[in-house]
């Protein structure tokens, strides 16, 4: 595969009347961080434009980067956040109390990242293997005590799990699904290796929430996909395997948890699915009108911050960001917000400080760079950790200063919205 090639079909139901709706302009990958050595190299950038499939209702860009390029090696890592991994804690008990699974079933997880998950099932007493692309990320989860196979998720992959280590109990995949062109292979590789009455949990941003809430940052060429469960039933029904229970929480703007097992499982479909499915059904988003008001809210959004952006410089006060995210890099990116309006970044990733945010360039710096700097306003980019990040900059705020959150809309806010 070449750097990037087009989107021929859908990738569900293979529709090819697909309709664009929201369209991002050509931006760098969004977590492609730029190094000092590398600040004056012009940057890759690829389009980022989504399309709607009215035949199964799946949104999806309208590229796909090479995967090679996104994820061999990969600046994010789940623990740094306290809150990400409660979520993982809160994962694990749920399969540990609410099915009857047993200590020393094996679990996988697919983009295992540094094992944060794993660790949780780990502690209860399961075995665990990881499978993840990056190399800096596995090495880290297999130095940690967490086995973790360093390649992308295939079916020679499950295949071979399925040789040395036996049929999985339970699959987790969070915020992977999403991420990926191919999904039969995908799926039938799950399936290859999933127990007769396993379980294959998905995780991912729900396109329900992205629309309503106008959370368009949750666009970046890694989310090939923005998910509903429409869509995802089409897709299991195709490799003989079915949605049983759907959850929603409200980790990264509004996820949805879907459990999946095979057909002739024993698992009994909860009422949860067909209510998530009036909801999407409710929110227009089985019609392409309401992503048509989405794309005018997210131009209003621009507005909005941009003016307030405005007035604060004319103020002659100092604002600087917290989160150097995916999600940040999308809104710095369409909204062309330089160094001239966000003096720095603040992000607590070791892999990331010290280098620039890409299409931006605005340095990104440790948390501590907050009190040295001492800004007037604090912009929350990840603002889906909005409430962590305000609690660890509780000084900042005791000095007067205020927080910007940009997302679903542009409001100053204080530590006590958060109470």
């Amino acid at each position: 595969m070449e750097d990037m090639e087009p989107l021929k079909a859908c990738r569900i139901c293979k529709n090819t009347s697909l309709i664009k709706y929201l369209d991002l302009g050509k931006t760098p990958l969004a977590n492609a961080i730029v190094k000092k050595d590398d600040i004056d190299k012009e940057e890759k950038t690829f389009p980022l434009e989504v399309m709607y499939c009215p035949q199964c209702h799946l949104s999806q860009l309208s590229v796909i980067v090479n995967p090679k390029i996104m994820f061999s090696n990969y600046p994010y890592r789940s623990s740094i956040s306290k809150t990400f991994i409660e979520h993982c804690k809160e994962i694990a008990e749920i399969f540990k109390k609410s099915f009857d699974f047993k200590e020393n079933n094996l679990v996988i997880d697919i983009a295992s990242n540094d094992g944060c998950m794993l660790q949780q099932f780990k502690e209860m007493n399961f075995k665990v293997l990881g499978i993840d692309p990056a190399t800096n990320l596995a090495d880290i989860a297999n130095n940690n005590g967490i086995e973790t196979i360093n390649k992308f998720w295939s079916i020679p992959i499950a295949q071979d799990i399925l040789n040395t280590k036996g049929h999985a109990k339970i699959i987790t995949a969070t915020n992977v699904f999403a991420h990926v062109n191919d999904l039969n292979e995908f799926v039938e590789g799950v399936k290859t290796v999933l127990d007769k009455d396993g379980i294959f949990m998905i995780e991912a941003p729900h396109a329900l929430q992205m629309i309503k809430h106008t959370e368009f940052d949750t666009i970046y060429h890694e989310h090939l996909s923005y998910l509903l469960i429409n869509p995802l039933k089409h897709l299991f029904t195709e490799h003989e395997m079915r949605i049983f229970r759907v959850d929603e929480t409200p980790i990264h703007g509004g996820t949805i948890r879907v459990f999946v097992c095979h057909n002739n499982a024993e698992h009994t479909k909860e009422a949860s699915v067909d209510k998530i499915i009036e909801q999407e059904k409710n929110e227009t988003l089985y019609n392409i009108e309401g992503y048509n008001e989405f794309s005018k809210r997210v131009e209003k959004t621009k507005k909005d911050l941009l003016e307030l952006l405005d007035e604060i410089k004319k103020e002659g006060k100092k604002v600087a960001a917290y989160g150097a995210s995916a999600k940040g890099n999308t809104l710095l990116n369409y909204f062309n917000i330089k160094s001239d309006n966000i003096e720095f970044i603040a992000d607590d990733t070791p892999e990331k400080q010290n280098h620039f945010a890409p299409g931006s360039h605005i340095p990104i710096l440790e948390s501590s760079a907050i009190e040295r700097e001492n800004p007037d306003y604090l912009m929350l980019l990840a603002w889906n950790f909005a409430k962590e990040l305000i609690r660890k900059t509780s000084d900042f705020e005791e000095k007067g200063g205020k927080y910007i959150v940009p997302v679903p809309e542009v409001k100053v806010v204080t530590s006590k919205d958060y109470e």
